[in-house]
This record gives structure tokens, sequence and C-alpha cells, in this order.
């Protein structure tokens, strides 16, 4: 008897607990929910008043107004953290064209735009989108350094690593050619030391 009153109370007990837990479970869920739901009105509120921006800049200053730029990029971050990269890659774009109308092809700061470019790309997965990035990255440093500069080496050898790893991972392409351009970079990555080893 006494025996089935401990076990009758402990039912009690642990279904006590376990409603406890549920509604717990269920009241976390409902918190968590309307924090997601609060987080894409901020964000959302966000992408409008970044867009409003830029609009307005171009009707008083103009199209290509270099505050633009600026707006684009913080724009490229809300769309980050939303995980929306095709349309980061789009105000990214944007944001380089612009950089390049204003500052030109030779402009160092256009890299900062690049990466950001190389990274989305990569969240992508778009691998033939990637090498034509790291293709025009490689042109941008070739521009702004020469094709003789130790400066140009980090490029260089960043380029012909993604190259070697397309390789390895049979990303896409013609394993042969993607071999040829690797070996074309390293070839000039020799070329660039013994020049600069030649002038000291």
């Amino acid at each position: 008897m006494l025996r089935n009153n401990f076990l009758l109370k402990n039912k009690a007990v642990n279904y006590s607990l376990l409603t406890i837990l549920v509604v717990t479970i269920l009241l976390m869920s409902a918190v968590k929910a309307e924090e997601i739901r609060s987080l894409d009105i901020v964000t959302e509120k966000t992408v409008s008043q970044y867009l409003e921006n830029i609009s307005d800049i171009e009707i008083t200053h103009g199209p290509h107004d270099a505050a633009i730029e600026e707006n684009l990029i913080s724009l490229s971050m809300v769309y980050k953290e939303q995980g929306d990269h095709i349309k980061r890659l789009e105000v990214l774009n944007q944001a380089l064209q612009l950089h390049r109308i204003n500052y030109g092809l030779e402009s160092k700061e256009q890299l900062g735009i690049l990466e950001q470019i190389l990274s989305t790309n990569i969240d992508l997965e778009d691998w033939k989108a990637l090498d034509q990035s790291y293709e025009y990255f490689y042109w941008v440093n070739r521009r702004i350094y020469g094709t003789d500069s130790l400066d140009l080496l980090p490029a260089l050898n960043r380029v012909m690593e993604w190259k070697l790893d397309v390789i390895e991972r049979g990303l896409f392409g013609h394993p042969e050619i993607i071999k040829h351009q690797a070996t074309d970079l390293l070839r000039k990555i020799r070329k660039v030391r013994e020049i600069n080893s030649e002038e000291s």
C-alpha cells in the first residue's frame, strides 16, 4: 500500500516536471520566434533606410556621388547578416563600379570591395564567378603595383593557390588548362623574385 502511494506520488511529480518542462520549452520557442520577428523588422527598416539614403543622394548629388558607395557597402553587410548573398553581391558590384568611376582603376581602396566580392562568391559556392573575381583581383593588383613589384607577390600567390585548389577539388574546367594557368603564375612569381633579388 505504502509502495503504491509512493509510486503514485512519484508519477505525479514526474508528470508535473514534464508539464513544466514542456511549458518552458514552448515559452522559450515563442520568445525566440518573437526575437526573430523583431530582428527581421529591424533589418527590413535598415534595408529601407539605406535604399532611401541612396535615392536621396542620387537626387541631390547625382548618381556617382561617393556617399552612395558607403551606403551600398553598409547595405551589403545587412544582406550578409540576412544570408542573402545574391543581393549582397549585387550591391557590392554596384559599389565597385561606382568606386572605379570616382577613383579610377588603380585605386587601392577597391581591393577591400573585391575581398568582399570574393567572400560572397565563396558563400554562394559559385566557383566560376569566384575564378573570374580572382582574375580581376590579380589584374587590379598588377595595375596598382606593376608586373615586377614585390608588392604583387601576395596577389600572385593567392591566385595560384586558388588555381591549385580548383584542380585538387575538381571544381570546374579542364584540369590541364587550370594547371597551365597555375604554372604560368608560378613562373611569374619566380620572375618577380629574380628581378628584385638582382636589384638588391
